[in-house]
Order: structure tokens, then sequence, then C-alpha cells
């Protein structure tokens, strides 16, 4: 495995990006989500990074497996919406590297700027680079309650596999039994871009500016997931699975 902490600044080439509305249609579908006015899934943006091979960089520059190298967090700071058909410039770096007891942090900034030159969208993730995985890890229980929450749509393979081809999520581990095995999963578990995008669904009307989640444990195939909201701001929202373990946790700020 590389040195991780060598990997500090790294520059990613700057890339030009674009979506069409079918792209947006098919990855709304497969979050169950209702894009009314216009708006776009908010997770969206994060296919700037994989369509430009970001995160396939990342298994290069460390020498990991997709079973080594997982989502830990996802940020995104929106300060334009997005449009299809327009052209975006992304640049991404790595700006930080964290040495724990037995993985680091890879943490990541993406910033996507208009025509123009504008700033248009913020995005900042965190990956867990774990060289000996050992199996899933157990999330917490819920410790909130009084909050508005309702099921979810069912983690199916199908939906799994239609989120890659929207998204361009398309990591084996979600995909592939034998590779999610080798990472001591009994099967494959859903991406968390798609259980964060599944969030979205209890986002109250308003021109949303900031979205953010920590992903906590893995979304098993087949799983129905709850998703919980509790007013703010900011907005607080978790998705919770089997026995009221929670799956993700994030936050969201919507402009006054």
């Amino acid at each position: 495995m590389t040195d991780l902490h060598s990997l500090t600044g790294h520059r990613f080439a700057d890339r030009q990006w674009c979506f069409d509305l079918a792209r947006a249609t098919a990855l709304a579908d497969a979050l169950a989500y209702a894009c009314t006015n216009g708006q776009l899934p908010p997770t969206l943006a994060f296919s700037a990074d994989l369509d430009n091979r970001m995160v396939d960089q990342l298994f290069e520059l460390t020498g990991l497996g997709p079973h080594q190298l997982l989502h830990g967090e996802q940020h995104f700071h929106y300060h334009q919406a997005l449009h299809a058909g327009s052209q975006y410039r992304v640049s991404g770096a790595i700006t930080t590297v964290e040495e724990k007891s037995r993985f680091h942090l890879l943490h990541t900034q993406t910033r996507l700027h208009d025509g123009g030159g504008a700033l248009v969208v913020e995005m900042r993730s965190v990956f867990v680079a774990i060289p000996q995985p050992d199996g899933p890890v157990t999330g917490p229980l819920l410790d909130m309650a009084d909050g508005e929450s309702q099921a979810g749509p069912i983690l199916s393979r199908e939906r799994i596999a239609a989120f890659a081809a929207a998204s361009g999520d398309d990591n084996p581990v979600h995909l592939q039994p034998a590779i999610a095995q080798a990472a001591g999963h009994s099967d494959v578990f859903a991406q968390g871009m798609l259980g964060m995008g599944l969030l979205a669904a209890l986002m109250p009307p308003g021109r949303l500016q900031r979205f953010g989640v920590r992903f906590l444990s893995p979304l098993p195939v087949n799983e129905v997931p709850v998703l919980h909201r509790w007013e703010g701001p900011p907005v607080t929202l978790a998705m919770t699975g089997l026995g009221g373990q929670v799956r993700i946790k994030g936050y969201a700020n919507f402009a006054r």
C-alpha cells in the first residue's frame, strides 16, 4: 500500500463535466425522488467526481481494492443550482490524510465552476482506507425521538444496479457478492450515496444550501430503511435499518 500521507495535497486534473436531463431523471427514479418545481436530486453533483474518475484514481493512488476504501462522509455546499446541459469545470484535491489506529481517513474537496467562472457547488468527501477489513460495523441505535419518519423503498438489487447506472457509483463491492464477501459482508450492500439520496425525500421546500451525512453502518441488500427528520435549523436527518440501527445521519440547511 502507498504511504497515504504522501498523497496530501495531490491535485486531480481539471476536467469538464455536463449531464443531461435524461440522466437526472434516471437518478431520480432510482432514488424514488420527485423532481418537483424542477429541483434535481441533491446528490447529483457527486457524479462529477465519478465521471471524472476521481474515485477510481483514489484506488490507483492508494493501491487499495474496492473493499478496502469506503465512503465515510459526504458534504455538499450549494452556491447555485445545477442545470442540465450546462458545462462545469471540475477541480479536486486530496486535502488531508488522518491516521487512526486501524485505518486512515482521506479528505477530498471538489469544486464545480460554471462557464463564467462562478462557483456552483463545493463537495467535501471523507474516505476510509482499511487495509484489513474485518466485516461490517454495527451502527448505534437511534437515540432521538419525536421526529417525522417514514419507510423508504426497498434496497433491492435492482435499485442498487439502477443507481449505479444513473450515478456512475458502480464500485463492485455493491454489485458483486464475491467482492463484498472479501470485505466480510454476507452479500452486496447499497451505495452510501443511494442512502443519502433517499433522505432527500424528507427535505422541506426551499433552496438547499448545505447537505451532509456520515455513513455509520452499511445498507444491506433487500432491507427496507426507515427515514427520519427533525426540524431545525439545521434539519436533522437519519436512516435506520433492522432493529433501529443508524445507517446514516445527516443535516440540511436551507436559504431563508
